[in-house]
């Protein structure tokens, strides 16, 4: 009976023991609450030219590398066609106002992005993300942070490079076909209603021709005469606005796009030199003056990026909860 009262006892203390462990462990990490209890903000993905929502090479070893790093958070991964091929196709042709469209419907019925989310949008897909709050924000639900990865917030004034922009370097006989239609004429009808680059096509030496035929990036940066206030709005609700740009980019040109930079024909302008920064067409100089821009670079060329130094780089800084908290 002794011995029996003796064990369950120490079986007692061991509960007891192990249950404080675990207490100061939660208080002294807040990571590892994340084990417990799932605090950790969904992230929403949205890939770039020639790749797709869940490629396990590619976008899906992101989304995957994201859940390991922050056990319990969710991922949406965007796709704008059914299947792989699909969506990858979607990734040269198609109408973007449309996929956006589409972005803003899909992620209001996604009941676990009903509190907000964070995004990162790869290569086109940060502008198109960027389009989303810009667009979409008002309505829900709220997107925190954003984080674009070498997108064209300025457009191309040269056709893209064809090589897939992740983790491979295998040409793509769809991006030559993109290619030689771009070529024929970004702002013709046929082309610019069809083809996603046209779309963010910024040619310096037609500027006119730019205002008044592209549907896309014209409209978002407001760059024509009537400026659409509600953009603005948006965008300055963000808790945070991170551009990575890559170092030696050949794909993005020019590669300050990332950075809101741009060449009028003459010379390249900083952000800060334009009219859109100026003037605030979209909120980017009410979020400078809260301190809530960052501008960061990546060595390397277009995409090329490790897992391991996304998860140092973008998943701890700013999708970890406690430590983009911390942050912001």
């Amino acid at each position: 009976m002794e011995q029996s009262s003796f064990h369950l006892l120490r079986s007692l203390l061991v509960l007891c023991v192990g249950l404080g462990v675990c207490n100061c462990l939660r208080t002294l990490s807040p990571r590892l609450q994340g084990l417990y209890k799932n605090e950790h903000t969904p992230v929403v993905l949205w890939h770039g030219m020639g790749d797709s929502c869940c490629n396990e090479y590619s976008i899906g070893a992101v989304g995957k590398r994201i859940q390991e790093a922050l056990p319990g958070v969710f991922v949406h991964s965007i796709a704008t066609g059914e299947g792989i091929l699909a969506d990858t196709e979607s990734s040269y042709f198609g109408n973007v106002n449309d996929q956006v469209a589409h972005v803003c419907e899909t992620i209001a019925a996604i009941p676990e992005l009903a509190n907000g989310y964070n995004a990162v949008g790869f290569s086109q897909g940060g502008q198109f993300m960027r389009a989303v709050a810009e667009r979409c924000q008002h309505t829900g639900p709220k997107m925190h942070t954003l984080i674009t990865m070498g997108a064209q917030h300025q457009g191309v004034m040269n056709v893209p490079e064809c090589w897939n922009p992740s983790f491979n370097m295998t040409p793509s006989l769809v991006c030559n076909a993109m290619q030689r239609l771009l070529g024929f004429g970004a702002y013709l009808p046929f082309i610019r209603d069809r083809l996603v680059q046209a779309q963010y096509f910024k040619d310096p030496f037609a500027l006119r021709q730019y205002e008044e035929h592209n549907i896309f990036l014209a409209d978002i940066n407001n760059d024509r005469p009537t400026k659409n206030p509600l953009y603005a709005e948006n965008l300055a609700t963000l808790q945070k606005f991170v551009m990575f740009r890559f170092q030696h980019d050949v794909t993005v040109v020019p590669c300050d796009s990332a950075w809101f930079g741009f060449y009028n024909g003459t010379q390249l302008l900083t952000m800060q030199e334009t009219a859109l920064y100026q003037e605030d067409w979209i909120g980017l100089r009410k979020l400078d003056q809260d301190g809530k821009l960052s501008f960061k670079e990546v060595p390397g060329g277009h995409m090329h990026f490790s897992l391991d130094w996304f998860e140092k780089n973008i998943i701890f800084p700013y999708l970890d909860s406690q430590s983009a908290s911390t942050a912001i």
